[in-house]
């Protein structure tokens, strides 16, 4: 049985009906100039409110609230393009006719991914599993915490000594 909520719930989300109102307009431009399409514009305008809301007791006093708005807008607009692996990103271009790569593309892409392969590989097991479920799964920190048993500070660090120990890897040439 559902339950009226209490007033003081109620009058938090009131409250925040003039926020939603104001930012709303702004959050959905800002999408559509990151490239969206409108209704994937308001649909993520929506999700980043509702995570300003839920979040709304972790803003520090020290910067500003639409400063904290946008860096919210920001990460959500990125991750929804990792997560659509960036194709919407570029325009469809119909002049194209033949859009398969060329054999001496696809020989040295095959060539990097085997490379990135046996770099991946000589990764800690940690590293590896971290910055895999964040890139290829699209997981967030919090998420792969969970998962992993470990603290999203230590996530975050894990995945940043990945990329770091990956590149170098990759510029030594890995064999």
């Amino acid at each position: 049985m559902l339950r009226p909520a209490e007033p003081a719930a109620r009058d938090e989300r009131e409250e925040f009906r003039g926020t939603f109102l104001e930012l709303f307009p702004r959050l959905r431009s800002f999408f559509v100039a990151c490239g969206f399409q409108p209704s994937d514009a308001e649909d993520l305008s929506q999700t980043a409110l509702w995570t300003v809301y839920r979040s709304r007791g972790q803003l520090r006093g020290e910067g500003s609230f639409d400063a904290w708005v946008y860096s919210i807008a920001r990460n959500l607009a990125r991750d929804e393009w990792r997560r659509r692996g960036r194709a919407a990103e570029e325009p469809v271009d119909d002049a194209v006719l033949d859009a398969s790569p060329s054999a001496e593309t696809q020989t040295t892409d095959r060539q990097d991914l085997e490379r990135t392969v046996a770099a991946l590989a000589k990764l800690p097991a940690g590293m590896r599993a971290c910055l895999l479920l964040h890139v290829q799964q699209g997981l967030s920190y919090r998420d792969i915490g969970r998962r992993l048993s470990l603290a999203v500070p230590t996530v975050k660090v894990q995945i940043w000594n990945a990329r770091r120990r990956l590149r170098s890897l990759l510029k030594e040439g890995v064999p």
